[in-house]
């Protein structure tokens, strides 16, 4: 039968919703670009997260400034990888010194140090935690992101948290490869009588590509903070290793504000030639 004008113009017509039914549903079933701009919080949803951060844990008050010795202890042997057995066993401490030329500590090395006050600050979606020791801001995410699929190395690494009850999980990755990495500690037989430096005995090396750091936070009181930490990376230990807990005293008096920290006169130079270290060569140190 031949169509008429009247019919192909309908045909016509039926085929183009057709058409444009099936771009609509490509549309609606493409997920949401991640580089998507962010709708701002209105002044109701800001005041709801202000009074939900206002019921968790306080760890904001005052400061909080480490207890624990700087090193950790590794009280039970963790099991090593071998290439991890063989670093640990040439190891030379002045030589492999990660202290020289003013490196940021990094993690997990920078939540040790003793003697020096940290404080949390809290947003909406983001914690961040300033450490007196070389001057470092963490940036903890707490808007429920995901870890990215390749983050920009860093010393602190990406850090993405959540709370379990009243303990704040922190898990971090991406770290930047020359990240102060403890990974033994000698113990007292294999060192020298009379040394009685806190890092006698401690051993740096380096770690792998997809380290991945997890810590649990919680009070233990008003004035006490522990913190434990576990270690994931299988370059260096063939099972995941937990710490000891170390615990932090809360002060908030006006003397326990943290200050400005600058680290750019030191006088120590690791020669990159020689991987020897210098100690107290202040015109090298300035300028490498």
């Amino acid at each position: 039968m031949r169509n008429t004008p009247k019919r192909e113009r309908a045909l016509a017509s039926a085929l183009r919703l057709c058409a444009s039914a099936f771009v609509l549903g490509i549309v609606a079933a493409a997920p949401a670009s991640a580089d998507a701009p962010a709708a701002p919080l209105s002044k109701e949803q800001l005041a709801a997260s202000w009074r939900d951060m206002a019921s968790l844990p306080d760890f904001w008050q005052g400061t909080w400034q480490s207890i624990s010795p700087i090193a950790d202890d590794f009280p039970q042997e963790p099991d090593y990888t071998q290439s991890a057995l063989d670093h640990i066993k040439t190891y030379k401490p002045a030589a492999d010194s990660p202290f020289a030329n003013c490196k940021p500590l990094g993690l997990p090395f920078l939540m040790n140090i003793g003697g020096m006050p940290m404080k949390f600050f809290q947003s909406p979606g983001m914690i961040a935690l300033y450490v007196e020791s070389s001057g470092m801001t963490r940036f903890i995410h707490t808007d429920g992101r995901q870890h990215s699929a390749q983050p920009n190395p860093s010393f602190l690494g990406e850090s993405i948290a959540h709370w379990e009850g009243d303990t704040l999980v922190i898990d971090s990755t991406g770290f930047d490869p020359e990240t102060l990495f403890q990974i033994a500690k000698l113990k007292d037989k294999n060192l020298k009588q009379g040394d009685f430096n806190p890092m006698s005995g401690v051993v740096f090396g380096p770690h792998g590509p997809n380290l991945r750091i997890v810590e649990r936070m919680k009070l233990i009181d008003f004035k006490t903070l522990e913190s434990q930490t576990t270690l994931y990376d299988d370059t260096v230990f063939k099972q995941p290793v937990t710490l000891a807990p170390r615990r932090f005293l809360r002060g908030i008096e006006r003397r326990n504000e943290p200050q400005e920290w600058a680290c750019t006169d030191n006088r120590d130079y690791l020669d990159p030639t020689t991987g020897k270290l210098q100690y107290n060569v202040k015109d090298k140190a300035i300028s490498r």
